[in-house]
């Protein structure tokens, strides 16, 4: 299904002093508002052949471009986890937006576990996919540790944000197909200094490894166990191999999360939504359809 970006209107909160660009269409729908999050280091552009399928069906979508990413300003600030959730907390207050149906990605998944955790009543439902779900030291092999390791190290800053290598080299990577010039040109354009990818570097370095970051392993912790608790429906596309979500992971999500309906998309490493919109589209429309 081709992109519909007409129909989607390009509009600016302010939180926090900046601005946050939101697609938004159906702002009038009568539906469970759905909230699309990115993860790292992307933006909405992500989402582009996904939300076209949940367009029609009479609900608020949601796309924002996280703070310090895609078309949203980049303010002077640290770039934390807790400051990124500030900033999508805020903006969730602002739209007034009630009973949200989550669809979450990498760190959008981080940042959305932990806002069900502390929002539970305000949440109708989760998607989500290669999302930050279990400590990585757990899973990854010792390789991805070692060079994890690094990128959080005295070298990490100048690999991500002087030498652009999560731009140049792992995005074009971490997709089982080859992106166009067209699409990493539209990954890699809200990033074209040093000082604008230091967000992407801060992610990477509170990523939980071994229990490190002490404040993010304990989020993670948190939210696993709220969602262990969960009865609200909950959609989980996973990927052949998959990165934050290989087999291991995903036979835990699959024994102890319930009220969970787990799809597999076939082929693909992290950015899945690359590698089979067609399904994730179409099963995310059919499902929630079935929700209302």
């Amino acid at each position: 299904m081709t992109q519909k970006n007409q129909e989607l209107n390009s509009n600016y909160y302010e939180v926090y002093g900046s601005k946050m660009h939101v697609l938004e269409y159906g702002k009038e729908e009568k539906g469970n508002p759905i909230l699309f999050l990115h993860g790292n280091p992307s933006n909405s552009f992500l989402w582009r052949n996904i939300t076209p399928y949940v367009q029609e069906i009479g609900h608020h979508v949601i796309v924002p471009d996280l703070i310090g990413m895609g078309k949203s300003d980049k303010p002077a600030i640290d770039y934390t986890f807790m400051e990124q959730y500030a900033y999508i907390e805020n903006l969730i207050e602002q739209m007034k937006l009630k009973n949200i149906i989550l669809v979450l990605h990498d760190w959008g998944s981080g940042l959305g576990f932990h806002y069900f955790a502390n929002h539970k009543d305000n949440i109708k439902a989760i998607v989500f996919m290669e999302g930050i779900i279990q400590d990585i030291g757990t899973f990854f092999p010792k390789e991805n540790i070692d060079f994890f390791n690094k990128l959080r190290g005295p070298e990490g800053y100048k690999m991500i944000a002087e030498d652009n290598i999560f731009l140049n080299n792992v995005l074009p990577t971490w997709v089982s197909r080859d992106l166009t010039q067209e699409e990493l040109d539209a990954y890699k354009a809200p990033f074209q200094t040093i000082e604008s990818r230091k967000p992407i570097w801060k992610f990477v370095s509170q990523v939980p490894l071994h229990g490190k970051p002490e404040l993010t392993a304990s989020i993670v912790k948190n939210y696993r166990e709220a969602l262990q608790n969960s009865k609200i429906p909950k959609l989980f596309f996973y990927a052949e191999p998959g990165a934050f979500m290989p087999k291991s992971v995903r036979d835990w999500i699959l024994n102890n999360i319930p009220k969970l309906k787990a799809v597999n998309i076939g082929k693909g490493v992290h950015f899945i939504q690359e590698d089979n919109p067609e399904l994730i589209g179409s099963t995310l429309k059919e499902w929630i359809t079935e929700l209302d």
